[in-house]
């Protein structure tokens, strides 16, 4: 995997995730592997998390459906960038969950996926594989919520 250059954003290809939410939904969540520095004084801007070829982009009735109590799992939390406490997911704006995190959040779905049906399983695994293979190029993913 290769970040995009910042005058290559638009060759971003976003994969979505849909199960529930109906074709005509605009309320969602983008999720942004976070480019990272080790410059120092280095304060993230939004080409930063706006360079990974094949963000996520989750609809609200599917988050809501199928991965709230999940990342309900993680709360109160620390910010993954500044340190900051963060004591519930913001829809609104952006979270910045790091790597031990996304595994917290990945060991509770794969703990329950078998009480989900067929269709839903296929859902939280393609969630899983994406953010597992997301962070095997940073250790922060930047979620977005437009709500």
């Amino acid at each position: 995997m290769e970040w995009l250059n910042d005058n290559e954003m638009d060759k971003q290809k976003f994969i979505v995730l849909r199960l529930y939410a109906p074709e005509d939904e605009l309320v969602l969540l983008d999720f942004y592997p976070l480019r990272e520095s080790d410059e120092p004084d280095w304060n993230p801007m939004p080409e930063d998390w706006s360079c990974y070829p094949e963000p996520l982009t989750i609809y609200k009735q599917d988050y809501t459906q199928l991965l709230l109590k999940y990342f309900a799992v993680i709360y109160p939390t620390k910010d993954a960038f500044d340190g900051t406490p963060e004591p519930e997911f913001d829809v609104c704006s952006y979270n910045w969950i790091g790597k031990d995190d996304w595994n917290r959040i990945i060991i509770e779905i794969e703990k329950h996926l078998s009480e989900h049906d067929s269709k839903e399983r296929e859902f939280l695994q393609a969630f899983i594989e994406w953010i597992k293979e997301a962070l095997k190029h940073t250790s922060i993913i930047t979620v977005w919520g437009n709500q």
